[in-house]
């Protein structure tokens, strides 16, 4: 703890000085009157006591016993002093001192006597400190105190010296001379209180003035604290704001903050003091000054110039506000260059979803045809297969025949195509080098396509290999060259590139590619061309601009299918009169090994047996071709017409039937379940399982459970022959 000083203990004559002093009372008036009544008792006090020792040295012996009593009165006058009676005590020792002096000139010498010299002083300093009444009386009493001395000197009963003769007309001059001394001063006393009072409005005046200037100027200092405190408020927020900021005054800046500097690319000093159309776009810069000057704040979004050139998107509002006594603008700017990237990212993937909506709308279209429309086909095929056999020696027939085959095999690719695009197709992927796909399918166009078209490719050697099926990128490249082959009517250039590309620079039209080593398909025309609604449209399944007759509108499906199916990407860029360009991305293979490609399997001739087999089939055409077949071929045939009887036939004849033929779709009992109920009891049973289509992870889980084949429709009866014999020796 600190050492405690202690004040000095204060001196004797501090404490008299302070016991001497006139009271306080709070009131500028009463404390002046008490001041000034202060000093006159203490110097009356003083006065009498000279006197007293004057009158003693002088040989007048009542006068220091009269005048030493009156110092104690004097005295004792301070007690109404002190109680704040200020008033009655300054009239109380006017009228002692009047008493007095009646006393000291009765004693002493009369009117001559030097005590006489009192009356003005009780008359000026009455006029200046007594109310007029007051004064009128002490000025009455003093003039009866004279004449009663006057009378007594007069009488004889006042010993007068002998020099000095009193006459009864000196109450005329006393008289006089009170009125002539009395007058003025009241008048003087009454101008100086006038004065006084002038003086000390003026004074409140002043003070109230003063009392105002202090408070408008601690006013003024509180303004100009919140203003600095709201300037230093707003200058933290706008350098910690996110948006850009500026103020703009006659379209040029004149502030900013540092997030609008990092927005255009450099410092607030090549900001500041530059026009404001020096950051906007040339074309629509007026535009844009237009927007900022509509009072209204609502945003509306441009392109602002960066210092280097490039250009930002961004999103601004503006309005005018007061600044520093005028007007200037304020405008913000907020960076929407992610929320741009997102919205597109975001209509792509709508767009994709919108595209996969119609390939699943078709794709159960085409799950619901299929099986129909290929045992149509296959009823067809096999037919004209058994009818071949019959007329080999008549050439009218055999021609007829092999245009029903002609016809069968295209709407049995039509329903491949249908089954690609809406991905209800198996794919079998394998590593594949592009660079040699793409030279035979050239080779290929040379070949078949127009003399009068130019045909060339590019693609590097060392083009990596990427993860596909063959048949389907052979099926989509084809139908895009079809396709640039009818847009240039037979006269033009098609060209198709390959190459390698970085998933970054198509990351934002295709968020997914992003990360990824793609490689690149381009099949490009000099063909009419297409404008934004066909562009739009072009993979809508059966949309065609060829003209009823010149296509089915599947060729652009398949290609979507199956870029989708291989988890790529697809790009068209075509304006009409400038021709077409088909960019594939996929995405290039960590394997290395390539696999062997599956040969054809060779026409052989369908061998002969004479085992029994049980065909489950629900459409009767079919059911009853392939029964004449395999009869023809030497087989027992049991049939059955849906699921349940087909059970019931199987354990019936169960020790006679050595192979199963069901389709997969049937009523009651699908063919899987038919599959999975035999295989149950009889693991070593043979069955063969037809479908339209199937999934691949529903065609895996089958065949794992024991089915020996699975042929797809529409299949020929050769194909049915060969597969039932390779089953049945196994």
């Amino acid at each position: 703890m600190g050492e405690r000083t202690e004040k000095p203990e204060a001196g004797w004559l501090d404490r008299l000085g302070r016991s001497l002093a006139a009271p306080r009372f709070g009131e500028e008036e009463q404390d002046r009157l008490a001041r000034v009544l202060n000093l006159i008792l203490l110097y009356g006090f003083l006065a009498i006591g000279l006197t007293a020792v004057a009158a003693t040295a002088a040989g007048e012996p009542g006068k220091p016993v009269v005048i030493g009593a009156s110092a104690a009165i004097l005295l004792l006058l301070q007690i109404p002093l002190r109680l704040g009676r200020v008033r009655l005590a300054i009239f109380l020792t006017f009228l002692f001192v009047l008493v007095l002096i009646t006393v000291v000139l009765a004693i002493g010498a009369g009117i001559h006597d030097l005590g006489a010299m009192l009356y003005p002083v009780i008359i000026a300093g009455g006029g200046l400190l007594l109310r007029p009444k007051e004064f009128l009386a002490i000025v009455l009493l003093s003039w009866l105190s004279a004449v009663a001395i006057i009378v007594l000197e007069v009488g004889g009963w006042i010993q007068r010296p002998p020099a000095i003769q009193t006459s009864i007309f000196a109450l005329l001059t006393v008289t006089a001379f009170f009125l002539l001394a009395a007058m003025p001063i009241r008048l003087l006393a009454n101008d100086l209180n006038r004065h006084i009072a002038r003086v000390r409005e003026n004074e409140k005046a002043l003070r109230q003035s003063n009392e105002d200037l202090q408070r408008e100027a601690a006013e003024r200092l509180l303004a100009e604290a919140a203003l600095r405190e709201s300037e230093e408020r707003f200058r933290v927020l706008a350098e910690s704001a996110f948006e850009g900021l500026c103020i703009v005054e006659d379209g040029v800046v004149i502030d900013a903050n540092p997030s609008l500097a990092r927005m255009l690319g450099g410092k607030l000093d090549g900001i500041i003091g530059r026009p404001v159309v020096d950051f906007l776009e040339a074309d629509r810069a007026e535009a844009i000054l237009q927007q900022l000057r509509d009072r209204s704040g609502t945003p509306f979004e441009h392109q602002v110039r960066r210092l280097d050139g490039g250009l930002v998107a961004v999103e601004s509002r503006s309005k005018s506000i007061p600044y520093r006594g005028r007007t200037v603008q304020v405008t913000t700017c907020i960076d929407i260059s992610e929320r741009r990237r997102g919205e597109e990212e975001r209509r792509i993937l709508e767009e994709e979803i919108r595209q996969n909506q119609k390939l699943e709308s078709l794709g159960t279209l085409a799950g619901g045809i299929a099986h129909d429309f290929n045992n149509i086909i296959s009823i067809i095929s096999g037919h004209a297969s058994l009818l071949a056999g019959k007329l080999k020696a008549n050439p009218k027939a055999q021609a007829a025949l092999h245009t029903i085959s002609e016809a069968a095999e295209r709407g049995s690719a039509m329903v491949r195509q249908i089954l690609t695009f809406a991905r209800k197709s198996e794919a079998e992927f394998r590593a594949l080098r592009i660079q040699e796909m793409i030279a035979e399918l050239v080779k290929m166009l040379r070949v078949t396509f127009p003399r009068t078209m130019e045909i060339g490719y590019s693609c590097p050697s060392d083009l990596p290999q990427v993860w596909i099926d063959p048949s389907q990128l052979h099926q989509a490249l084809l139908n895009l060259c079809i396709n640039a082959r009818d847009a240039m009517s037979g006269a033009g250039k098609l060209q198709i590139r390959a190459g390698m590309i970085d998933g970054e620079a198509i990351a934002l039209r295709f968020p997914a590619a992003a990360g990824k080593r793609l490689v690149r398909i381009q099949v490009q025309d000099t063909g009419m061309g297409m404008d934004e609604e066909t562009r739009t449209r072009i993979f809508e399944p059966f949309f065609s601009t060829k003209g009823r007759g010149k296509g089915t509108g599947l060729g652009l499906a398949v290609v979507y299918g199956v870029v989708q199916a291989h988890k790529g990407f697809i790009e068209v860029d075509s304006e009409p009169g400038r021709g077409t360009s088909f960019s594939l991305y996929f995405p290039a293979s960590e394997r290395q090994e390539l696999l062997p490609p599956r040969e054809a399997a060779e026409a052989l001739p369908a061998a002969r047996g004479s085992e029994t087999i049980l065909v489950v089939e629900d459409e009767e055409d079919l059911r009853e071709l392939l029964t004449s077949v395999l009869h023809d071929f030497g087989y027992g045939v049991l049939v059955a017409r849906d699921g349940m009887e087909a059970l019931e036939r199987y354990r019936r004849h169960r020790q006679d039937i050595r192979l199963i033929i069901t389709d997969m779709d049937l009523p009651k009992l699908n063919g899987a379940a038919v599959s999975r109920s035999i295989l149950a009891t009889d693991p070593d049973a043979r069955i063969i399982l037809i479908s339209g289509f199937i999934e691949t992870a529903l065609k895996e889980s089958i065949l794992a459970s024991g089915v020996r084949e699975f042929l797809a429709k529409p299949y020929t009866m050769p194909q049915m022959l060969q597969v039932v014999r390779k089953v049945l020796d196994e």
